[in-house]
């Protein structure tokens, strides 16, 4: 236990907001040069404009959601790099923000469709087009982007991994077989365990648990 954090940001923490997901690599990636001796570290956070809580007001909403990587040296996270800035709306949920990095040494990244967006992400067929969130968006550790996507080779679409995901704060890879599993928290009930495949479309807002 350190005496003093290693990082601090200010987070907004209305509803949902908060430190939402944290990822750790170290070493080398396959096929590609040494990132170094330091460890890196990935953090989803509401980011707020100016201290901790600050978004209780509609004057005061977050800055967005921030995916950042940092370096950790001397017990300190530095060198902070702005991976993806996603938007958010005024209500402060569905947010998601769990992190895993897979054994393709890519981040997976889960995004709630944010007080129910109405996007092609959330299966609207004459909604907006996707913008980030309401899915399992896939990024390069070294903050590289797909260049042809699973679902589409222009940003944010080529980012998604999967949609139709209202929320979730469970994701993992099984360790034997690679696959990707997720939990998805259904609007006060029907909670699923979904099997993810690349490309999976989870339903919402079509389809909830059974």
């Amino acid at each position: 236990m350190l005496k003093e954090p290693v990082l601090s940001v200010n987070v907004a923490t209305k509803a949902e907001r908060g430190m939402l997901g944290i990822a750790i690599s170290k070493g080398e990636q396959k096929g590609k040069k040494e990132r170094g001796s330091h460890i890196h570290v990935f953090l989803y956070f509401t980011e707020a404009q100016t201290k901790d809580g600050d978004d209780v007001t509609e004057d005061n909403k977050p800055l967005g959601g921030r995916h950042y990587s940092y370096e950790l040296v001397n017990n300190r996270l530095v060198n902070p790099r702005l991976l993806l800035d996603l938007p958010l709306e005024s209500q402060g949920y569905p947010n998601g923000g769990k992190i895993t990095i897979g054994p393709d040494n890519n981040i997976y990244l889960i995004v709630g469709d944010v007080q129910s967006h109405h996007t092609k992400a959330q299966n609207y067929l004459n909604g907006s087009e996707s913008d980030g969130r309401s899915g399992i968006l896939r990024i390069g550790l070294d903050s590289n982007f797909p260049t042809n996507g699973i679902l589409g080779k222009n940003y944010p679409l080529n980012l998604y991994y999967a949609y139709g995901i209202r929320n979730s704060f469970g994701l993992a890879f099984d360790p034997v077989s690679g696959n990707l599993w997720d939990t998805e928290n259904g609007d006060g009930y029907a909670d699923e365990i979904n099997l993810v495949r690349p490309g999976f479309n989870s339903g919402w807002v079509s389809v909830q648990g059974i």
